[in-house]
C-alpha cells in the first residue's frame, strides 16, 4: 500500500522527498515504491464568495446584510485548480492506505492541508508532520516522531473559526460600510478587516497626531567649562517637584540667566560614574527581523519574508514565521553543529569569533535564550547545520543577521561607564554626561543600530541626545572656568511618520495597555496580526488605496483617514477585538472552548455591528465627501472638495483608475490655489516643496524641478489633508 505526503509547497515536497530518500523531480509529485510526496502551492481551495449561496447576493443591498453561510462551502481557486486536481486525485486512490500532514507546523499550515482533505472527499487517516527546520536530520527525525492527525483537533478548530468569523466580519462590513460611503458621496470599496481596519487606524491616528500638533518654542542655556583636564560643557536644569526642568518658554529669561552668571566661576558639585551592563539581544523572531531588516536595509516586511522563507526552503535557517524568540532544551543541544556551519561558510568575518569562542569551549548558551514554555509552535530564528557557501545580496544581507544575533548569544554583556558631573555656578546648576564603551563584548559581534528611532517625537534644538563621550577627568569641589553661556533656541517638533518597522513594532505591541488581564495576556504574542500575516497586512493597505509608501514611510491616504474617521464602531478600530478572539482561539487550541460556542458568539457580534452601521446612514444630499468640483485631468473620475482640519482640498475619486492620487489645496469653493503657468491646470505641492501641475505635469520653476523627485508616478502633495 501506498503513502501520500501532503507538504505546502513543492521546494518543502522536495527537500522532504530528499531526506527520505524518495528520488526524483516530478512537476506535480514525487513517487517512491512505497511513498508519494506531492504538495500545494499555498492555499489551494478558498471559501466561496456570497453569490456562490444565491445569486441575488451579488448586488450589494443594505438589507441583504448580514449574511451568515451555514455551513460554509469551499471551492478550488481557480488559478492553481490544476494541482488541486492532483493532490485530489492522488488522495483518492484506491492503493492510498493513509496520509500525511506536512503542511507548515501552525494554525494556517492546518487549514491549508484541511480544505484540501475535505473537499477532496478523503476520509483516510492521517498523521501529522511537525518540524521547524527542513534539513535532512530534522526531517527524518520528525517523520519518526509523527502523531495521529486526531491529537490537533483544536489547532483545525482554531483555524477554520479564525477563517470563517474573519470573513463574517470583512464580507458583511465591507458591504455594508461601502454602501454607506457611496451614500455619503464615497466612491469605490470601503474593505473592513478585523486586523486590518484597527491597523489602519494606528497609521491614521499618527497623523492625526502630527495635523493637530502645535509646535512650541523654547530655549536651553548651554555652558562651557575649563578644568585642568580639559573643557567640557554643561546644560542648565533645576529640579521641580523631582524632575529635572532644563529650559525656557521666552528667550529673555535665558539670556537674563546667561548675563547674571556671566564672569562666575564654577565649581564642581559632584561626580557620579556608573558601570552599565547589557546582555545579548534576544534571538529574532519574524517581527524583529523584519524591524531590523526595514531599520539597517530598508527592507518591505514582505520582502523580508520572502528573503527568509528561501534561505528555509535553502535549508540554511529555521521555520520564520515564528513568534518566539527562545530555543528549547533539544535545540541548544543542536547548537554546536550551527556553530560549526558558520565556521564552514563564506561569513568570513565572523571566523575570529567563533576562535575566541572554542577557546572557552564547552560554553552552553545561557538559560535567557532557553526555554520551552515560551515556544509553542516554532522555535526562535537560527542557522542550521548546513553552512552557506554561495549567498549575495539581500539573502545574504538577511542570513547576516540572523547568525550573528545567534552567535551574540555565546559572548559576555557590553559593559559601558556613564559618567554624570554636576557643576555649580552660583546657585544655578548645570549637568554634563559622557558614555564610554569600555568592552564591547556581545555588541562586537553583533552591533547595535545606530540610526535613532522615528517613533517619538524629536526637539529641534535640543542637546538631550547628544552624548558628548569622554568627559575630562574632574574631582568634586574642583573650581572651574565659565567660558561661555549660550542660550540656544530650540523647537517642539511632532511624532514623525511610521516607518514599516514603527508600524511592524505598534502592530506587534498593540492591546498591551488592555484593562483585561486576559485578554492582555493573548496580544502579549499576537498583537495584531500573526508574524506570518503583518506583512500581508500592510501589502493589503497598499493596494487598497489606504495607505502609500514613499521610500520607507508609510502614510495614510485621504480614502483611509475617511474610513476610519466614518466608523463608529470602536471594536473595529481597536486591538480588543483580536485581544478577545485571540484569547478565546487560543483556549479553542488547548481544547478548553467549543467552536459552536464562538461562533455562535462572532455571529451574533456580527449583527449587532450591522445594525449600528444601518443606524448611522446619512440622511439627505451626501455631504461628508463634499461636492464634485469638476473631473479629473488625469483619469476623468470625480473631483471632490473635502476639508481637513479647516483646510481645503481637491481629491480624485479615483473610481476610473484605482492608482490616480491627484489632489491639490484649494479655496472653500474648490478652485485650485495656484494654476499653472504652462495650461492652467491645478498646482500641488510635492514633499520636498515643488510645485507641480497635476494636469501637465510640468514643474513651475527650474529650482523646483532640480529639487523635488520626479513627478512621475503621482504622488500627491504635502497639503492639510495629511495626503501626500
Amino acid at each position: 500500500m501506498i503513502r501520500i505526503i501532503v507538504s505546502e509547497k513543492p521546494s518543502m515536497g522536495r527537500a522532504i522527498a530528499s531526506a527520505l530518500g524518495i528520488p526524483g523531480t516530478g512537476r506535480n509529485f514525487i513517487q517512491g515504491s512505497d511513498v508519494i510526496v506531492t504538495w500545494c502551492v499555498g492555499h489551494l481551495v478558498t471559501p466561496i464568495d456570497p453569490e456562490g449561496y444565491d445569486p441575488e447576493l451579488k448586488a450589494w443591498k443594505l438589507d441583504r446584510v448580514p449574511f451568515f453561510p451555514d455551513p460554509f462551502r469551499y471551492a478550488p481557486i481557480a488559478a492553481t485548480r490544476d494541482q488541486y486536481d492532483v493532490v485530489a486525485k492522488l488522495l483518492n486512490r484506491d492503493d492510498v492506505a493513509d496520509v500525511v500532514n506536512a503542511t507548515d507546523a501552525g494554525r494556517e499550515g492546518e487549514l491549508i492541508f484541511d480544505l484540501v482533505y475535505r473537499l477532496s472527499g478523503c476520509q483516510k487517516p492521517v498523521q501529522r508532520f511537525w518540524t521547524s527546520s527542513l534539513t535532512d536530520n530534522a526531517i527524518r527525525e520528525a517523520y519518526e516522531r509523527m502523531k495521529p492527525g486526531d491529537a490537533y483537533q483544536g489547532l483545525r478548530d482554531a483555524a477554520y473559526s479564525r477563517q470563517e468569523s474573519d470573513w463574517l466580519v470583512g464580507i458583511n462590513c465591507t458591504r455594508a460600510q461601502t454602501l454607506l460611503m457611496r451614500r455619503a458621496g464615497g466612491e469605490g470599496v470601503y474593505s473592513i478587516g478585523r486586523v486590518q481596519t484597527p491597523t489602519l487606524a494606528l497609521l491614521v491616528n499618527r497623523e492625526w497626531e502630527i495635523t493637530n500638533f502645535v509646535p512650541k518654542n523654547f530655549w536651553t542655556l548651554l555652558a562651557t567649562f575649563q578644568a585642568a583636564a580639559g573643557t567640557y560643557k554643561g546644560k542648565w536644569f533645576r529640579k521641580v517637584e523631582g524632575k529635572d526642568q532644563d529650559r525656557f518658554s521666552q528667550e529673555a529669561d535665558a539670556r537674563a540667566l546667561a548675563d547674571k552668571l556671566s564672569g562666575m566661576a564654577g565649581k564642581v558639585a559632584s561626580v557620579t560614574s556608573r558601570t552599565e551592563k547589557k546582555k545579548p539581544e534576544l534571538l529574532y523572531d519574524l517581527t524583529n527581523l523584519q524591524k531590523e531588516a526595514n531599520r539597517r536595509f530598508g527592507f518591505t516586511a514582505e520582502h523580508t519574508l520572502e528573503v527568509a522563507q528561501a534561505l528555509y526552503e535553502a535549508k540554511l535557517i529555521s521555520y520564520p514565521r515564528t513568534n518566539s524568540r527562545y530555543l528549547t532544551e533539544a535545540d541548544a543541544l543542536k547548537a554546536p553543529g550551527w556553530i560549526k556551519a558558520i565556521v564552514q561558510g563564506q561569513l568570513t568575518e565572523l571566523h575570529p569569533f567563533v576562535a575566541e569562542l572554542r577557546k572557552r569551549w564547552p560554553v552552553a548558551l545561557d538559560k535567557r535564550f532557553v526555554n520551552d514554555k515560551e515556544v509553542e509552535d516554532h522555535s526562535a530564528l537560527v542557522p542550521t547545520e548546513n553552512p552557506a557557501k554561495s549567498l549575495q545580496g539581500d539573502p545574504l544581507a538577511v542570513y547576516g543577521l540572523i547568525v550573528r544575533r545567534f552567535l551574540a548569544a555565546y559572548f559576555p554583556e557590553r559593559i559601558e561607564a556613564r559618567t554624570t558631573v554636576i557643576t555649580k555656578v552660583g546657585k544655578e546648576s548645570f549637568k554634563s554626561t559622557g558614555t564610554v564603551v569600555q568592552e564591547l563584548g556581545w555588541s562586537a559581534v553583533d552591533p547595535p543600530h545606530s540610526r535613532p528611532k522615528k517613533d517619538k517625537a524629536k526637539e529641534e534644538g535640543s542637546e538631550e541626545e547628544k552624548d558628548p563621550g569622554l568627559l575630562p577627568a574632574v574631582a568634586k569641589a574642583e573650581e572651574v572656568e565659565t567660558k561661555e553661556l549660550v542660550p540656544k533656541a530650540g523647537k517642539t517638533t511632532p511624532p514623525t511618520r511610521m516607518s514599516e518597522g514603527d508600524l511592524l513594532g505598534a502592530m506587534q505591541s498593540a492591546g498591551r495597555d488592555l484593562d483585561d488581564e486576559e485578554l492582555k495576556g493573548a496580544m502579549k504574542d499576537c498583537g495584531l496580526g500573526t508574524p506570518a500575516t503583518r506583512a500581508n497586512i500592510i501589502e493589503t493597505l497598499l493596494k487598497r488605496g489606504y495607505v502609500e509608501r514613499t521610500r520607507n514611510i508609510l502614510q495614510p491616504t485621504a480614502k483611509g483617514i475617511d474610513l476610519i474617521q466614518s466608523i463608529r464602531a470602536e471594536n473595529l478600530k481597536s486591538p480588543k477585538l483580536t485581544g478577545e478572539w485571540e484569547a478565546r482561539l487560543e483556549r479553542m487550541r488547548r481544547g478548553e472552548a467549543s467552536r459552536a460556542e464562538f461562533m455562535s458568539g462572532i455571529r451574533a457580534f456580527v449583527t449587532e455591528l450591522i445594525q449600528q452601521l444601518k443606524e448611522q446612514a446619512p440622511k439627505g444630499k451626501p455631504r461628508v465627501f463634499g461636492k464634485v468640483v469638476g473631473t479629473c485631468p488625469r483619469c476623468g473620475a470625480n473631483l471632490h472638495l473635502r476639508d481637513w482640519q479647516g483646510r481645503y482640498y481637491v481629491k480624485c475619486a479615483a473610481s476610473a483608475d484605482p492608482s490616480c492620487l491627484v489632489v491639490f489645496d484649494s479655496d472653500s469653493e474648490g478652485k485650485a490655489l495656484e494654476i499653472c503657468r504652462f495650461c492652467q491646470g491645478p498646482v500641488r505641492t510635492t514633499r520636498n516643496g515643488g510645485k507641480v501641475c497635476a494636469q501637465c505635469n510640468q514643474w513651475q520653476t527650474a529650482k523646483a524641478a532640480a529639487k523635488s523627485a520626479p513627478p512621475l508616478p503621482l504622488a500627491g502633495g504635502q497639503n492639510g489633508s495629511g495626503e501626500s
